[in-house]
């Protein structure tokens, strides 16, 4: 399976460095997963998550891996991007009155990973530097990793 996950910089570096990370944490909101949570590359495309998990993730790394490790299929409720009106008043509005429509995604989650059941395939820095508002589909700078 081929997964992404947006990360901070010091998680990336423990990764490379070959350390078990590990995170138990019990998500609260309106979602059932558990530890680190990671989407598949076939559902969505780095460039529109990042629109839903704005506010929630850190955008320094984004990687995409690819694993054979069993990971727990979850699921998460994110809301989607509003669409704008033209009036930045009207919209502003609109998010706070709660006029947002939802939908669920499929996680999948894990307790711990490392570097060893984990293969980097590629990744991106500064994922957040890279997007442009006015485009619909930002292209992402990615390095590839060969190995």
């Amino acid at each position: 399976m081929k997964i992404f996950r947006f990360m901070s910089k010091k998680e990336f570096e423990k990764y490379k460095s070959g350390e078990i990370l590990e995170n138990k944490t019990i998500h609260q909101g309106r979602t059932n997963s558990i530890g680190f949570c990671f989407f598949n590359i076939d559902d969505f495309r780095p460039e529109r998550a990042m629109h839903f998990l704005s506010g929630i993730v850190a955008f320094d790394i984004c990687a995409v891996f690819e694993t054979k490790k069993k990971l727990n299929k979850t699921y998460g409720v994110y809301a989607k991007p509003i669409k704008s009106t033209g009036n930045p008043f009207e919209d502003l509005l609109n998010v706070f009155a709660g006029y947002m429509d939802s939908f669920t995604a499929n996680e999948y989650c894990t307790t711990q990973y490392s570097n060893k059941d984990f293969k980097l395939l590629k990744y991106s820095k500064n994922i957040w530097e890279q997007w442009e508002p006015k485009e619909e589909q930002s292209k992402i700078s990615w390095m590839e990793v060969v190995k």
